[in-house]
């Protein structure tokens, strides 16, 4: 997925909002928004938004002096999933198919994400998730596929969101790798939220050697590429996700939750089918099987 004009008041809107997360110095808030506004006419518009995102958050941590702006937002994040847990393990395993009310989870999860400005309530989004239809449901194929798969790659997303993914990887009977982000940036999850969610204990955990809300294969580490390359099948988890590998020639199923309409749109022209924000999509790449 490329960077399109309309990314660029989204791009804005993000650097208010982190501004304002870091400091409540209206100077300093200024000061990125000017730098911002420099920035913008430099992004590559045949890279996708999280790669072009890269630059403008080290902008926001190096002028703002917090290396992670969104540290204490990611520790509330996994404190808020973590008290939901009880009651939505309860509904999964009370639920007609729990292996497909744990998928639903952990994409309604994909809600807790600080850079898309969706508006939507977390709580209510998650509680309700069994009450939502995905709007893309690729779900019987994807279990086909597990059934195949001896080694499984899971592209984590964001902190808080790993709760529910780690109520699906339980689910998983193959050898799961998780992928979390090498460095801060907005709130994706680190090594640290993996542990802090308890996923070290069921799953082995390496980071992608990035600092981009997403994963560009060509900037992540050699340990990760290896690992992409040779598994059987690549759980995607999240929009960043989706935006830099929806044109990536792997076994991939994306999971995640509309919110974005340069994101829509895209989605649309790949399925052929309508979408819109706030819905849940559970797609097989169409690359999967076809070289």
């Amino acid at each position: 997925m490329k960077t399109t004009l309309d990314c660029l008041p989204c791009f804005l809107k993000q650097a208010l909002n982190a501004a304002r997360h870091c400091t409540s110095d209206s100077d300093v808030q200024k000061e990125i928004l000017d730098k911002t506004l420099k920035l913008l006419p430099t992004f590559d518009f045949a890279i996708s938004p999280p790669e072009n995102a890269v630059n403008l958050y080290r902008l926001i941590a190096q002028t703002s002096k917090k290396a992670d702006p969104y540290y204490q937002i990611k520790q509330k994040s996994n404190k808020f999933a973590l008290n939901l847990l009880p009651v939505i393990t309860k509904k999964i395993e009370e639920s007609a198919d729990p292996f497909l009310a744990a998928c639903t989870f952990s994409i309604a999860g994909n809600i807790i994400d600080y850079g898309a400005l969706h508006g939507l309530d977390m709580e209510q989004t998650i509680e309700n998730a069994l009450d939502k239809i995905l709007a893309i449901n690729d779900f019987a194929q994807f279990k086909k596929d597990l059934n195949q798969a001896g080694k499984i790659l899971y592209l984590a997303d964001n902190s808080g969101e790993l709760v529910f993914d780690g109520i699906l990887i339980k689910k998983l009977k193959q050898k799961i790798i998780l992928a979390v982000k090498e460095k801060p940036i907005i709130n994706d999850a680190l090594l640290q939220d993996a542990i802090d969610c308890g996923l070290d204990k069921i799953c082995q955990v390496i980071t992608n050697g990035t600092d981009c809300p997403g994963t560009p294969l060509s900037s992540c580490s050699a340990e990760f590429k290896k690992h992409f390359q040779e598994a059987d099948l690549i759980i995607s988890k999240g929009q960043g996700n989706f935006e830099t590998l929806s044109e990536a020639r792997a076994p991939v199923y994306f999971l995640f939750m509309v919110k974005c309409p340069v994101v829509k749109d895209h989605i649309e022209i790949l399925s052929g089918q309508p979408v819109d924000n706030g819905q849940l999509i559970l797609m097989k790449s169409r690359y999967f099987n076809n070289d």
